[in-house]
């Protein structure tokens, strides 16, 4: 039986993590006629808040919100407002 042996030089060895640097690289190309949004404003837009009266989901960018009214079979989405909410609640 022969045994198999696989042997590399260095110049393949080099060549080889140059290439897969280069396809790193060129995957998280941008195009600088398309910019990317503020990644991190998109990942902090939304907030889930829960209390003694319910789960409420908070758009931070617009106001708006959702939360569940209490049901046996499948909760049924509310949606509103913060700011409306606010104001009509704030005593005059």
């Amino acid at each position: 039986m022969k045994n198999i042996t696989i042997t590399i030089d260095l110049r393949s060895l080099g060549l080889g993590a140059l290439g897969m640097l280069c396809i790193g690289l060129l995957s998280n190309f941008n195009n600088a006629d398309q910019p990317r949004e503020n990644a991190v404003d998109e990942v902090r837009r939304y907030q889930a808040v829960s209390g003694e009266s319910g789960l409420v989901i908070l758009d931070t960018k617009t106001g708006q919100y959702i939360m569940p009214k209490n049901s046996i079979s499948r909760p049924i989405w509310t949606k509103g407002d913060f700011s409306t909410t606010y104001s009509e609640s704030r005593p005059n």
